[in-house]
């Protein structure tokens, strides 16, 4: 890179020149790394339109369940399936194994309780009625 602050002058100062160093050095660097950007968006555009990217890739990398679930749904709502279901799909395949799992146990547990809960209500009922007897037996003994 030129250096963006030339500036000839005898008069400067060791600080003035330290300065337009600091300064171009930075301006330089923040041009470069813009430049590899557009670089990057280029060869995806180039990619996307000749047929061989797809444009969502680049969002789906690493960015966990939710930008999974975004991606997908968005996927599918372009190319005409349920977003819905990819969504879900998406943030699956973007949860990790803790979330994972803590869904599965929260599942089973909903299961059991569906499956249990007639069970659990014949026995408080039964329980109540029992109560209720002896506590009529005890109240016509008096």
């Amino acid at each position: 890179m030129t250096m963006l602050v030339d500036v000839k002058s005898d008069r400067r100062s060791p600080v003035g020149s330290s300065f337009s160093d600091v300064l171009n050095n930075a301006v330089g660097g923040a041009a470069s790394k813009l430049s590899g950007a557009v670089d990057g968006w280029t060869d995806r555009l180039n990619d996307v339109a000749s047929g061989t990217g797809n444009a969502l890739d680049h969002v789906s990398g690493d960015v966990g369940a939710k930008g999974q679930a975004v991606t997908a749904g968005a996927a599918a709502a372009v190319s005409g399936k349920n977003p819905l279901w990819a969504a879900l799909k998406g943030a699956w395949s973007g949860a990790s194994t803790g979330v994972k799992a803590t869904i599965v146990a929260a599942l089973v547990a909903a299961v059991l309780l569906l499956v249990l809960s007639p069970v659990l209500l014949l026995v408080f009922l039964l329980s109540v009625l029992v109560v209720v007897a002896v506590a009529k037996a005890r109240s016509a003994k008096r």
